[in-house]
């Protein structure tokens, strides 16, 4: 379904009661994998999706939620092109109430791969025309960029974890969002329980392989601000992440 403007794509959701957690709130990676679904869709919809050969990989993104989606509850999520430069498109997406109220933002940065090469994809093409002929800079989102993620070294390991079947994406590899859930789970239940998560910032270095062991260093930078590394076997630096969260009023 689209919005009032032709280059923003409109989907309605509704939190599903198997959806949630313990308390009746959407969990924050359903909803981010939500969000790019409808990225992805919108993309499908104007010729410049993925296909069997071609892959938008995420390199960086930026979740903000005013207010997490409660059980049964009715949105609306929304998702448009906000610019093209240097190989890589930057997706803008929002999700809003019934009443067109703000829910949630998120702001992604993606480059084109080959996924049999595994090497980036020239935009100046086809895909980038199509990309470029939808592309609406001025659209308002909450987030303008993608903030720098503290450069605080996480020597401390929290846990080590090897990719399982629930985490292995179609090209092979771990699934982005799913560090998200892996990271919430170190999380002690009581808090969680009692905070929201209000900020998630990540950057993705590498790809995890399917086969190797994953250990993630979880450092709290602030009262409910917290840095979270994920390094793979050989010592490199997959992703870091920067969470933020609020007390549960």
């Amino acid at each position: 379904m689209n919005s009032k403007n032709p280059k923003i794509d409109r989907f309605p959701f509704l939190a599903e009661s198997f959806l949630v957690d313990k308390i009746g709130r959407m969990r924050p990676s359903t909803l981010a994998n939500y969000m790019l679904t409808c990225g992805g869709r919108h993309a499908e919809a104007r010729g410049f999706g993925a296909t069997t050969s071609l892959g938008w990989v995420l390199a960086r993104l930026a979740l903000h939620i005013d207010r997490i989606p409660m059980v049964r509850e009715r949105f609306f999520i929304e998702t448009w092109v906000r610019s093209l430069y240097h190989g890589f498109t930057d997706r803008c997406i929002r999700v809003i109430d019934e009443e067109g109220k703000p829910i949630a933002s998120l702001l992604a940065t993606f480059a084109l791969m080959d996924l049999r090469t595994r090497t980036s994809v020239d935009l100046n093409g086809d895909i980038g025309l199509r990309l470029v002929e939808n592309i609406l800079p001025d659209e308002p989102l909450a987030i303008r960029r993608v903030p720098s993620i503290n450069r605080t070294v996480v020597d401390e390991v929290a846990f080590r974890r090897r990719p399982q079947y629930s985490d292995i994406d179609i090209n092979g590899h771990m699934n982005s969002i799913r560090e998200l859930d892996h990271i919430l789970d170190a999380f002690p239940l009581d808090y969680m329980y009692s905070h929201n998560l209000t900020d998630f910032v990540v950057a993705y270095m590498q790809e995890g392989e399917a086969t190797e062991e994953l250990s993630y260093g979880i450092k709290e930078l602030a009262p409910d601000h917290y840095l979270a590394q994920v390094t793979k076997e050989n010592g490199v630096v997959s992703s870091r992440c920067e969470l933020k969260f609020t007390p549960l009023d």
